[in-house]
This record gives C-alpha cells, structure tokens and sequence, in this order.
C-alpha cells in the first residue's frame, strides 16, 4: 500500500501538481512523518527527483537536518511585546523549517514566524517548505492564523502538514489542503520490518510500528491491560494505583492497548458499553498529558460511575446481605 501511495505522490511531482498545502493523516507510527519528509526533500531537491537525489547540497542540508539535536535546531524570534520566543526548528537549509509544539502546543507566534519564512524569496532553489508535525498540536489561534497564510499562499512555499488526529484540524484548513490517508501496515508488513513473531503484539499494535516496538520491550502493560479488564473491582483498584505511578508514555500505551482490545470486542459485539469505553479511552489520550488521573478513567471504563476511587479506597454500590 505504501508503494502504491509513493507511486501517487510520484505522479504529482513530475506534473509539477504537487498542491500548496498537504495533509499526510493515519495513525501515529506508520510512517506518515518519513514520507512527508521524503515529498519535502524532493521539492528542494536541487536535481528535482522524487524520491530525492540524496546528493545534491539541498538534501546533504536536509539529511545533516535529520542528524542534529532538537537543541542544535531551534530558531528564536520576537512576540510583539519584544519577548523572546521559541518559533520553529531549523538547521543549515535556508529554505525549509519545521514546525514542532513547545510543550503540548504549537501557539500562534510560532505561525507568525511562518508567515514571516513563507513570504521570503528560496536561497537554494526556487521553492521552499514548510513541515508541521503534528499539526493537530495547533491550537484554535494558531490554525486560524495558518489559514489565513492559505487562503493567499505564495507561489514557491509548499505547507506538507503531518496529522495522526485529523478531525481536530479546522475543515476549513482541510478543504484548503490536499489530503492523503496513510493506511496502517498489515500484520505481514510489520512483521517484517520489526522482527517481531508474537501474533498478539502484532495484532494490539494495529499497524504501527512505533506502537510494535514499544510493546516488545514492554510485554507487562498488555497483562496489565488483559488484568484490569478481566479482574474484579479488587484487581481494578490495586492496578489503578500501580499504574498511577508509571510514566506518562507507559500511561499513554497502555490506554493505546485497551483502545485496541476493546475496539476488536466493538467490532463483534457493536455493544453500547464498549463504544462508551472507546470514548472514554479518546478522551483520555487527549487529556491525559494535561493532568487527567488515569486511575479516574479506568474506573469509568469498568462501572462507569458505579465506583469511585477516593483517598485510596473504593466506595461502590452497598451489596444487599439480607439474604
């Protein structure tokens, strides 16, 4: 499927309609990232080949890009009240930028920075490019400020936007751009390309090879996962607490691997309680790095508010010992 998308993208470049503004979305770790950076290097290549030359001086800059630290490669400018402010990542090519979040967000002073790159004649070549990842970390005031840069773009600046949270990108932004869906790989593909032979590792990660790799070397959060959806209200709070303590990332995948397993009981059972947990699971990929207790969703995901955990313990619903 890859090829088949690379094959596209091919046919764009050498009809020179290759859009303005374009959108890779899909999941997180299918290799949505390489593949717009690929598109972004052949657009500067100085030999105009896609895939990209690999030689010329503009992809040596784009390579030597790839190599440097996030430190080495941040780019600093001016609010409006004079205040030093982090804009956009950029290393010896004058010709392209990277847009990444300070934090959990990209804000609108770094858009700002890109209007001012956008409208600045190329050095190397006759285009430049402008790489926002992940462009669902704009928020509401930097996407409003982006579109405006879109509606009137300039004719030698190329916006290749990476999502893998595609509806929180304004449609207005969307209907301005060109949008390519990056499918996940198959079971066959991933095992291929990781070397991993466990048929459940394969099946949870749900074609992401970031999401493989991760689970390999981390094998306890899907017993975790497997323990509080099968265990009792006891297993439940004793999880609660142990995950608690985890790091964020760890936190963040096991909700990845509950998303996964519930959604596959979804598709077989098309329940009410499974598609309530699959929300309460998004909502808490969402929220989780801005403070959001996880023992507070597992709960939700197991009794709704059935059961409540406070100060330590479980209060739940009083069982009838009347006999």
């Amino acid at each position: 499927m890859k090829e088949k998308i690379k094959r596209f993208i091919a046919g764009m470049f050498y009809k020179n309609r290759v859009p303005s503004s374009l959108i890779f979305y899909g999941k997180e770790g299918i290799g949505k990232k390489d593949m717009g950076f690929e598109l972004s290097m052949s657009l500067l290549c100085l030999e105009d080949k896609y895939p990209p030359c690999n030689k010329c001086q503009s992809c040596r800059h784009m390579k030597d890009f790839l190599q440097k630290k996030t430190e080495e490669l941040r780019f600093y400018g001016e609010d409006k009240k004079g205040k030093r402010v982090y804009l956009y990542l950029q290393g010896d090519h004058p010709d392209f930028i990277y847009l990444a979040p300070e934090k959990a967000e990209i804000k609108i002073d770094q858009i700002r920075g890109v209007k001012d790159f956008a409208y600045l004649s190329p050095v190397l070549y006759k285009r430049k490019v402008v790489f926002i990842e992940p462009a669902d970390a704009m928020n509401p005031y930097a996407q409003n400020a982006l579109l405006k840069i879109l509606e009137e773009p300039p004719l030698d600046t190329y916006f290749i936007l990476v999502s893998q949270r595609i509806e929180k990108i304004l449609p207005t932004i969307k209907s301005r751009s060109f949008l390519l869906e990056v499918p996940p790989l198959t079971q066959e593909e991933l095992k291929a390309i990781t070397q991993i032979e466990d048929p459940l590792i394969l099946e949870l990660s749900e074609g992401s090879i970031k999401m493989a790799n991760q689970l390999k070397e981390k094998k306890h959060i899907i017993q975790t996962a497997k323990d509080i959806l099968q265990g009792n209200t006891y297993t439940l709070y004793k999880k609660s607490l142990e995950v608690e303590n985890w790091a964020l990332e760890d936190q963040v995948l096991l909700l990845k691997v509950l998303q996964a397993i519930i959604h596959k009981s979804y598709l077989e059972s098309k329940s009410y309680q499974d598609r309530k947990a699959l929300d309460t699971i998004s909502l808490g990929l969402e929220y989780l790095s801005k403070g959001v207790r996880l023992s507070l969703l597992l709960f939700q995901l197991k009794g709704g508010n059935k059961y409540v955990l406070h100060k330590g313990e479980v209060f739940g619903p009083k069982q009838d010992t009347s006999g």
